[in-house]
């Protein structure tokens, strides 16, 4: 299995490493501006390949993507000093444009996963610019935010997070949130068990609300402590790979195609891509909420259509 890698970064090379422990990769191709980082990382990292499965790594060029599995774009660059948030965003999609147009080239038959931020909304140019069918465009999503979710109840609730099916869904930024409708832990409501607990306890049990501004805010506390987040999206980058490649047909929360934006959302992902959209039941609240959260994608897309 081969995969390409956009971005020798921090997040592309803890991808790339995830993947390594995953033992399913033969081959990873590392592109990125700076060939020379690209080239020590790729050394690197061939290196670390010998403790796991044999893979061949090197530093390519864009037609060095030829015949990849999976393309995974990590590319884009940080806001300067002074510079406005759409000017920012209107060089990334740049950037993505130019990449999608070398995935239509050079691996046509690949599926594209993007990590990039604003992940819903540069997923979305990605699938627009490639022209592929969006079963085959996904970006990481909420699949993040979902396990810090799971892992903070884990902590509160004392069970393991393998056992806890709760959701973060959205936009992958402020407006995201959780389901607490559809939240359960061992086939248990998640407000029962937790109401439970109160009856046993005769005190409050966790306040949702608290939990989900925790997710929301990970990244900003772990970027204030180590200047970027990396090590937990290259493991859930790395397993969503594993997880299609294996079609464990498992669900997820990846930003998909779902009433004309990208999202994050529950789906079942395959071989093929995204096999199918769960059609969550949402409380009326949770809806509006769900709304609120399109429309901020919506707007950034309808903002960067307009200057573009």
């Amino acid at each position: 299995m081969k995969i390409s890698v956009y971005g020798a970064g921090r997040v592309g090379v803890s991808v790339a490493y995830s993947i390594l422990h995953t033992s399913i990769a033969d081959e990873i191709v590392l592109i990125d501006i700076d060939k020379q980082r690209a080239a020590g990382e790729a050394y690197d990292l061939f290196h670390a390949s010998a403790m796991f499965k044999y893979c061949k790594i090197y530093a390519g060029e864009p037609k060095d993507i030829k015949d990849s599995d999976f393309v995974i774009i990590t590319a884009g660059r940080a806001q300067r000093p002074g510079e406005t948030r759409l000017d920012l965003l209107l060089d990334n999609v740049r950037i993505i444009r130019q990449i999608s147009e070398e995935i239509k080239t050079y691996a046509p038959d690949s599926i594209v996963i993007n990590v990039t931020n604003p992940v819903d909304v540069l997923t979305y140019f990605i699938w627009k610019f490639t022209g592929f069918d969006s079963q085959k465009v996904i970006g990481s999503g909420t699949t993040l935010d979902t396990a810090r979710l799971r892992s903070i109840l884990s902590q509160h609730c004392g069970v393991s997070p393998a056992n806890i099916h709760a959701y973060i869904i959205g936009e992958h930024g402020d407006s995201e949130f959780m389901p607490v409708s559809n939240a359960t832990i061992g086939g248990v409501l998640l407000s029962d068990y937790c109401a439970d607990c109160k009856v046993r306890s005769q005190k409050p049990c966790i306040d949702f609300n608290e939990i989900v501004n925790e997710v929301r805010k990970a990244a900003y506390k772990i970027i204030e402590k180590k200047g970027a987040t990396n090590l937990a999206i290259g493991a859930v980058v790395a397993r969503l790979v594993e997880s299609m490649w294996k079609n464990e047909k498992r669900v997820w929360t990846p930003s998909v195609f779902l009433d004309d934006v990208y999202i994050g959302y529950p789906a079942i992902l395959g071989k093929s891509g995204v096999e199918r959209i769960i059609q969550l039941k949402l409380s009326p609240e949770e809806e509006k909420l769900f709304e609120y959260s399109k429309g901020v994608i919506k707007s950034a897309i309808e903002e960067i259509e307009r200057a573009i």
